[in-house]
């Protein structure tokens, strides 16, 4: 054996041999978990990182993808059906190996506007339409899915056809499933960006022929405007906003609980659209033209007169003398005319109703007539679009306030008893512990005690060692009994040689313990 590994494992030999059972069990039970930890420690460094190889595989592509690997003898994983996953420092190699056997997959292969790619000469204007349509919704599928809180999505586009002789011609729609991650809800401004994308990305479709909704069924846009939920959704933030002004007057002059605020808005979301034209001129400017025309006469003359009688004979003739005179200006202004255009945006208020609770359970005194000035002023309200208001004062229930007060009290009462009874059970188990080893001490300490009463029995009765193994060679009972008072009795002849050894003879004994310092140091 090497001198090196001689001293250390004398040293665990002698150390064992001092060791009580109760001990060496400790001490195994020791080396067994520190075994097990070093095992899993090293498997865990050990174990590859895995990577996506590829993804979005269609069913196909990811059957022939793992049937190669499973032939080149490579670990993989499969992460659904579309994602194969292989060690991280062979991703590299395994894609170019899998490009050399022609088995690469493009890239979405199973959407998109890689379907295009698999076009063939031979194919019919039906199939490339059908074709095109699969792979815009594709595209718009994938665009969707990396919206935040969207797992998958569906888009399904309804292409109207196009017809020669017809002039009136529909417009496309689509409709959108959403599958939602849990706890998300998508917003108005949210499913309004997705109609709006959805919209943008198809020639001649309109926002509003674009239809959202979730797996649950929920409608979040319908076609035809913008969606009941959208228009629920406006309602409510606008009574929102208009219900917190109120309140936060209310809880500054009354106190926070001490009145309640509900405002209900009725709205309209019907677009109008109304033109006038007005004319006008200014009379500071000059007109643009302006003409003038004068008739002067002036004259002598003789007029028939008299009835014209039924034998042809004629009237008397009389003389006389005429003037005429005419004056006539023409005038032309510039004129300015005004078109105005007046477009109603949807979400017009008709009406606000208000109403308002004061509790006085609390002694709050307060005078109805202000508080409704107050909140009145708070929500502008309108009586001539008909609005109202009413404030009324009464006892608030406090049945609500008080169970869930006693819930917290409960659940304070609960965490209390629980964290008792945690400590109980920590001090139950440092209580065993520390019993346990009280009664390992003790026995080891009586063991001691029974080693000393052993040696003192032997040592007036025996002058060394030899005679004391002599003796209990004779009675068998004795050898159990002795072997640990004979260990006893030679560690302290060896402490007596040394103690004379070092008395007598010092230097030799610190030449010695140099050159042993000397060795260990080497």
């Amino acid at each position: 054996m090497p001198a090196a590994l001689a001293g250390p494992l004398d040293r665990l030999r002698t150390t064992l041999a001092t060791m009580t059972a109760q001990q060496k069990a400790v001490a195994g039970v020791l080396v067994l978990v520190l075994a097990f930890g070093a095992f899993f420690f090293v498997r865990w460094v050990t174990t590859p990182t895995y990577q996506p190889l590829f993804s979005n595989l269609s069913a196909t592509d990811a059957a022939a993808i793992t049937e190669e690997l499973a032939a080149e003898g490579v670990d993989y994983q499969l992460q659904g059906t579309g994602t194969v996953l292989v060690p991280k420092d062979q991703v590299n190699s395994l894609r170019l190996t899998i490009a050399g056997k022609g088995l690469t997959p493009q890239a979405g292969s199973s959407s998109g506007y890689a379907l295009l790619d698999r076009q063939g000469i031979t194919t019919s204007e039906f199939e490339q339409q059908t074709t095109y349509q699969r792979a815009l919704e594709g595209e718009l599928n994938n665009t969707l899915q990396t919206m935040k809180g969207v797992q998958t999505a569906a888009v399904h586009i309804a292409m109207p056809k196009d017809e020669v002789f017809v002039t009136d011609t529909s417009n496309p729609t689509a409709s959108v499933l959403l599958a939602l991650s849990p706890g998300t809800e998508l917003s108005g401004e949210q499913v309004q960006t997705v109609v709006n994308l959805v919209s943008g990305s198809i020639a001649g479709m309109k926002p509003a022929d674009v239809s959202v909704s979730d797996t649950t069924g929920r409608v979040l846009s319908t076609t035809g405007g913008s969606g009941t939920t959208g228009q629920a959704d406006a309602t409510t933030t606008f009574q929102n906003t208009l219900q917190n002004n109120a309140q936060q007057l209310l809880d500054r002059v009354l106190g926070p609980g001490n009145a309640i605020v509900t405002v209900a808005a009725t709205m309209d979301f019907d677009q109008s659209q109304s033109t006038s034209t007005t004319y006008s001129y200014p009379a500071a400017i000059p007109a643009t033209s302006e003409q003038s025309s004068t008739e002067t006469y002036t004259g002598t003359g003789n007029g028939a007169s008299g009835v014209l009688g039924t034998d042809g004979t004629s009237g008397t003739t009389t003389g006389g003398n005429g003037s005429y005179n005419k004056n006539s200006t023409t005038t032309n202004n510039p004129i300015n005319t005004t078109v105005e255009n007046t477009v109603a945006a949807p979400g017009k208020v008709q009406r606000l109703t208000v109403a308002v609770a004061l509790n006085t359970a609390d002694g709050v005194t307060a005078v109805p007539g202000t508080i409704q000035d107050l909140v009145s002023q708070a929500v502008s309200l309108d009586p001539a679009r008909g609005d109202t208001i009413t404030v009324a004062s009464m006892a608030f229930s406090t049945a609500a306030a008080d169970a869930a007060q006693a819930g917290i009290a409960a659940a304070q009462e609960a965490e209390a008893s629980a964290r008792m009874w945690s400590m109980v059970k920590t001090g139950a188990v440092v209580g065993g512990l520390l019993l346990v080893v009280l009664l390992v001490w003790l026995k080891n300490r009586k063991r001691t005690g029974d080693l000393d009463e052993d040696y003192e029995e032997f040592e007036g009765d025996y002058d060394d060692v030899e005679a004391l193994q002599v003796a209990s060679t004779r009675d068998a009972g004795l050898q159990a009994r002795t072997s640990a008072a004979i260990e006893a009795m030679e560690r302290q002849r060896l402490r007596g040689e040394i103690t004379s050894m070092i008395e007598t003879q010092p230097d030799a004994v610190a030449s010695t313990l140099r050159g042993w310092l000397a060795e260990s140091r080497t």
